[in-house]
């Protein structure tokens, strides 16, 4: 669940960065949004396959 939540911020932040540096810097901008959306995919898939493992666990019981 952390980490879902993590994305979420991540996405957040990363959004501000890219509006805010999208008309002084835009090469600055577009990288820090692809990073950004590497990193936020990939803490939500986790975060999500770790919620999925917890339900699955429960049901082999």
């Amino acid at each position: 669940m952390t980490l879902v939540a993590a994305s979420v911020l991540l996405s957040l932040a990363t959004l501000g960065l890219w509006l805010g540096n999208l008309e002084t810097n835009p090469l600055f901008s577009w990288i820090v949004f692809g990073v950004g959306f590497a990193l936020c995919a990939a803490a939500a898939i986790v975060g999500i396959w770790s919620i999925m493992g917890f339900f699955r666990d429960k049901e082999g019981k």
